[in-house]
This record gives structure tokens, C-alpha cells and sequence, in this order.
């Protein structure tokens, strides 16, 4: 029996969408260079929104319960702290000690505590140089990891869904105003803004409160998803063609852009998990996608760097020695550097991250 199946309330297809929120962050990244890959960069949001909901969902049955706080952050550190540290270690301290890609390491040798911290996607948003790209993807696992230090407390203290909810709502609206004057004051810095903790949870904030009107009025999505759908869509429009844009630099994504995305992967996640039997969520169940979801945590740490470190190296192979075009060199240098990135993922997940994982059941 595997560690998910333990877990009653376990929903397949929720690991199929946390494959797709894979696939579409390493397309993105690896790929980057194929125009059709533009949207990848939805998966983070995706994956916010996956965070938000199970969290939440989690901490609203087990509050009142003995070991409540204990119990929730050991899961949480057997879950992220042993890849996520093992990677730290191996980049920071290893390959300083033998000096491997000394340049591209050295801004996070020279700033390695707001890592070890969990505090890195504030440092990058001030700091980052070009050329300092190895270790830029875990800005998201630090803003994951600083809503898992504050909320569990917030749903202690408050415990009431319904004002959970207008709380964190009141958080989203702040969200979407605060990218919204950085944008209207300091636009040759918008990109930075995308990695602000205070800037990107909409997705945070959606999937929370899917899990929150869930628990205090459990049909009220369903039965209302028509005009959800319509009111959403319309903001997408409407923002969409009043500014006229293509790129995630401009109006529509600081103003309402990623909270509307955030909310169609919300309708998509409600769907999933209250219509277990639809062919959607069979679809979003197959096999395939559920294993990339059990082993997205170590593809998201490890395909980065491995494609930094080797891309390059497999690029000027195929070019060169198999006169391969440009463009063709590029898809086969960036496919072989994604496969080693899987295939270290799946044997990092049996042979080291499953370790901790059955470690979990004892914090039930």
C-alpha cells in the first residue's frame, strides 16, 4: 500500500493535475525556446492553487486536535526539508568545495542564508544578476514554505471558515492591488514583482478559499459555476483586449491576469474533486499523470540545474558533431537534458524522498 493510499480522502486525479502543473513548469523552462511553450509558466500558479486548497483543506479537520501544529509540520518537513536541503547541500557546499560552476553559484554562495531560510524569492527579487540562473526556480518553494509558517496559526487562532474566508480574500484583493501600483510606479521592475510573496499568491489565496467555501457552504461553486465561469472569462477579455498584450509584462497580468488564471484552475481543482466519477477526472487520473505528480516535487527541484549544467554540452553535440540544425539541436540538447532530470527525479523519489514520506503516518 503506498503512502497516498493510506490517506482516505486521497483524489487520484489530483495527482494527475499536479502532473500537468509539471509538465507545463519544465516545458517552460526547458523548452523555452519553442514559442508554443509560452503558457508554461501557469504551472507555478497551478501548483499555488493545488498548495492552497489541500492545505487548507487539511488544517481545517485536524484544528482543535491534539498534536494539531506538531502534527502538520512534521508532514511538512518530511515532505519538502530532505530534497529541498540535499539540494542546498550539494550545490552549496559540495560543489564550492571542488570549485564546480563557481561562477554561476557564486551569488548564492555569497547570499546562501536567505536559502537556507526560505527567505530566497525576496533576495531575488532585489538581487539577481544575469547569469545567476541555477538556483532561481526555488523562489516558489520559499513562497510556499512561508504560507505553511503563518496560516496553520491563523486557523488556529480564527477557526471560523466564513471569516477565514473574508480574511483571505481581503488578502487577495491586497495582492492584486499592490502588483497593481508596483506596476503603475515601477514597471522597468515588474518582473521582479512576480516572485514578491505579496504579489503572486493569488493562487494561494483561490485555492484556500475553494477549501473554505467548501467546508461552510459546500454547493455553493457547483451550483453556481456557470457564472463563475462567465464573470471570470469576462475579466480575462476585458483586460485582455483593453491592453492589448501577449506577455505576462504587461497590464492584464498586473492587474487581474494571474488571479483569473488562478480561478479557472480553482473551478478545474472543484470539478475534480466533488465529480470523482466524470470522464475529466478519469482523464486527469490516468497513470502516466498521476506519477508525474507523485514525483513533481524532485523534477521541480532537480530539472533546472541539471538542464543549466548540461543543455549547453548536449547543444553544441548534436550541432557539431551530428550537424544538426540550430533549432533542432536545441529540442534535442534540452529532451535529453529533461530525460536525466526524470529519471534522477523517479530515483530520487524511491530511494530517497519515500523514506520520509512513510515517516508521515506517524504524525496521523
Amino acid at each position: 500500500m503506498t503512502v497516498e493510499q493510506t490517506n482516505k480522502s486521497y483524489i487520484p486525479a489530483l495527482d494527475g493535475l499536479r502532473g500537468i502543473a509539471i509538465l507545463f513548469v519544465v516545458l517552460y523552462h526547458n523548452f523555452g525556446f519553442i514559442k508554443q511553450t509560452s503558457f508554461g509558466w501557469l504551472g507555478v500558479d497551478l501548483f499555488f492553487v493545488l498548495s492552497g486548497y489541500l492545505i487548507t483543506s487539511i488544517l481545517l479537520k485536524t484544528v482543535g486536535e491534539p498534536g494539531y501544529l506538531k502534527n502538520f509540520f512534521m508532514k511538512r518537513v518530511l515532505r519538502i526539508f530532505p530534497l529541498y536541503f540535499l539540494c542546498l547541500v550539494v550545490f552549496l557546499i559540495i560543489f564550492r568545495i571542488f570549485g564546480w560552476y563557481a561562477n554561476e553559484l557564486s551569488y548564492y554562495h555569497e547570499n546562501q542564508w536567505w536559502l537556507w531560510t526560505y527567505l530566497q524569492n525576496w533576495l531575488y527579487a532585489f538581487t539577481l544578476k544575469d547569469g545567476s540562473a541555477m538556483l532561481v526556480h526555488l523562489w516558489s518553494l520559499a513562497v510556499e514554505e512561508q504560507f505553511y509558517l503563518i496560516w496553520p496559526f491563523v486557523i488556529l487562532i480564527v477557526k471560523k471558515p466564513k471569516t477565514l474566508f473574508f480574511i483571505m480574500l481581503g488578502v487577495l484583493i491586497f495582492v492584486i492591488a499592490a502588483r497593481s501600483v508596483l506596476w503603475l510606479y515601477h514597471f522597468e521592475d515588474f518582473n521582479y514583482t512576480l516572485i514578491y510573496t505579496f504579489t503572486r499568491i493569488d493562487g494561494i489565496c483561490i485555492g484556500s478559499m475553494i477549501a473554505l467555501t467548501m467546508s461552510f457552504r459546500p454547493n455553493f461553486i457547483g451550483k453556481n459555476m456557470a457564472i463563475i465561469v462567465v464573470i471570470l472569462a469576462a475579466l480575462n477579455f476585458l483586460f485582455y483586449f483593453l491592453n492589448q498584450i501577449d506577455t505576462n509584462s504587461h497590464p492584464y497580468f498586473a492587474f487581474i491576469g494571474f488571479t483569473t488564471f488562478c480561478g479557472m484552475f480553482g473551478l478545474l481543482l472543484h470539478e475534480l474533486v466533488t465529480n470523482k466519477n466524470t470522464i475529466l477526472s478519469k482523464v486527469f487520473s490516468i497513470k502516466p499523470l498521476r506519477f508525474m505528480g507523485k514525483i513533481s516535487y524532485g523534477f521541480y527541484v532537480y530539472h533546472w540545474p541539471i538542464f543549466m549544467m548540461t543543455q549547453g554540452y548536449f547543444f553544441i553535440f548534436f550541432r557539431d558533431n551530428l550537424n544538426f540544425q540550430h533549432y533542432y539541436s536545441g529540442i534535442a540538447a534540452s529532451t535529453l537534458s529533461t530525460l536525466i532530470a526524470f529519471i534522477i527525479s523517479v530515483i530520487s523519489y524511491y530511494t530517497f524522498e519515500k523514506y520520509f514520506l512513510r515517516m508521515k503516518t506517524k504524525f496521523n
